[in-house]
């Protein structure tokens, strides 16, 4: 054979032993590795190598781009104030949810990243094997960044059609905020305010089941593997315990309410496989210094879960509005605050405007700027006050719908009875003139709240906190309760038209 047949042949054999190979997919990787506990909502995005990652989606409800949901973090306990003191924060989802009005939500990490998810970006892929499913520890908060980059990345090129939008911009993956991991830890919507605040979220059974924690009972000095226990109220496993978990926020000190002004190292929440149960609670914060002697700080304790948002501004069309709304927070919004033409902030610009003594102009306008934000805290009190009285009203409603079917119509129907003796007729009949009674003067506190509700708070503030409200409501399944904040805003507008509510029409709708 001549040397051009034999190259000729040569490279043809090698093409088409190349071929399987370029051609074969990556084999997708198990899901005992990746979601070991699937469960009705999750979310999944594909990475390389065949692997994926789970997400939770963590509800916020908020009426528009610049509504936030004030919460409590932190913890009363005075052995930690000066690191954790309870103090007021914000919190707020990116994402819109296209069938549910003023719903907001962002998504958590289910489980902590593996070893597996961190090597799928580096190449050659990774073998799976059982040690893949262990967190990731022994990482910088550096480059857990990093890791975050370059999934995006990928995802943008391989999978951007996976992607959850909002406004048509692609969500993307990174470290969660203090503020998104300590709300989504305590339970979010899915508990009440009261089980908001405890240091753990309630857990039926033992806390081992739950939770890994320093004990020959729990995680006996070891780490675990991702999905081996009980989630917490989102679904989210292992947000206390086994690993401590990379947040975006650096670590400040607690003064009183608020942070300090010093931001130092990297901050770690959620304790540890060492960390005793006694101090395992989801305010514990420490702060976790970047280097130490060796240089580059590493410990085997610590790894990080990912959250997926979108962008703040995701278009110029999301720009003007947010700069529109911007504009309208220090309005006053009728009832709740002085009227218009008292309003403190014109009276304030006339000031500025009067004045050529550029040194004055600047700290009139920084008067502005304090009367601006205190307006916007009293405007956000009214907001939360409005959501308390709405609350209270429709679980009036609820209990009155109870009433009304286990006493009033009970009563009634045990009369019809022809075998009813003329004594125990009378019993009936008093006690019966009794509940109608009380009913009839709880009714009248119902109507007196709607009355009350819509000369005190504005329409568009009393019909964006009922939306909140139900939103809060069905996610903790109080179906029937989220159906009377309709009733009873409704009754509020009705009142608000001009229009009286007569108690026996009111009591004939709780038939």
């Amino acid at each position: 054979m001549s040397r051009t047949l034999l190259v000729a042949a040569s490279l043809l054999v090698l093409s088409v032993a190349a071929v399987p190979a370029l051609a074969q997919a990556p084999k997708p990787w198990p899901e005992t590795m990746v979601n070991p506990k699937p469960a009705a909502g999750d979310f999944t995005l594909p990475m390389p190598c065949g692997g994926s990652m789970t997400f939770r989606r963590i509800d916020v409800p908020a009426e528009n781009p610049l509504d936030d949901r004030k919460i409590i973090l932190g913890g009363a306990d005075p052995k930690y104030a000066a690191i954790e003191n309870s103090r007021g924060d914000y919190i707020a989802g990116g994402f819109s949810d296209a069938k549910k009005k003023n719903q907001k939500f962002y998504y958590l990490g289910k489980y902590e990243v593996t070893q597996l998810q961190f090597s799928a970006l580096s190449s050659p892929c990774p073998a799976v094997t059982p040690e893949g499913r262990l967190p990731k520890v022994d990482v910088t908060w550096a480059e857990a960044v990093s890791f975050a980059a370059q999934w995006n990345a990928w995802l943008a090129k391989n999978a951007a059609d996976k992607l959850p939008k909002e406004d048509g911009a692609l969500g993307f993956v990174r470290l969660p905020t203090e503020a998104e991991w300590e709300y989504a830890a305590r339970g979010g919507l899915a508990l009440s305010e009261a089980d908001f605040q405890l240091p753990v979220p309630p857990m039926p059974g033992s806390a081992a089941e739950y939770v890994w924690y320093q004990g020959t009972e729990s995680a006996n000095n070891q780490l675990n593997g991702i999905g081996l226990l009980k989630p917490n109220p989102l679904g989210l496993h292992d947000m206390l315990g086994n690993a401590g978990e990379f947040v975006l926020d650096p670590f400040r000190l607690n003064k009183l309410s608020r942070m300090h002004g010093q931001a130092g190292g990297n901050l770690v929440k959620g304790g540890d496989y060492r960390t005793s149960l006694g101090d395992i609670r989801s305010a514990a914060r420490i702060e976790y210094p970047p280097t130490d002697a060796k240089g580059e700080r590493r410990s085997p304790t610590t790894g990080f879960r990912l959250a997926l948002v979108p962008p703040s501004l995701t278009s110029t069309q999301r720009l003007a509005q947010v700069r529109e709304l911007w504009a309208d927070l220090p309005q006053t919004m009728g009832t709740a605050l002085a009227p218009q033409q008292d309003d403190p902030l014109k009276e304030v610009d006339a000031l500025a405007n009067a004045t050529e003594d550029q040194k004055v102009k600047a700290r009139i306008q920084n008067l502005a700027t304090v009367i601006k934000a205190n307006i916007q805290t009293r405007n956000e009190q009214r907001d939360r006050a409005a959501r308390s009285e709405l609350r209270a009203a429709s679980f009036l409603r609820v209990m009155l719908q109870s009433d009304y079917k286990a006493k009033i119509e009970v009563r009634r129907e045990q009369l019809k009875l022809k075998s009813l003796s003329a004594q125990l007729k009378e019993q009936i009949q008093q006690q019966l003139a009794k509940d109608e009674q009380a009913f009839a003067a709880n009714v009248q506190v119902y109507i007196d709240n709607a009355v009350r509700m819509a000369s005190e708070y504005p329409e568009q503030v009393t019909t964006a906190q009922a939306e909140i409200l139900k939103r809060e409501l069905e996610a903790r399944q109080q179906t029937t309760q989220a159906s009377a904040v309709d009733v009873f805003a409704s009754q509020v507008a009705q009142v608000r038209a001009g229009k009286r509510l007569e108690p026996k029409a009111v009591m004939e709708g709780f038939r």
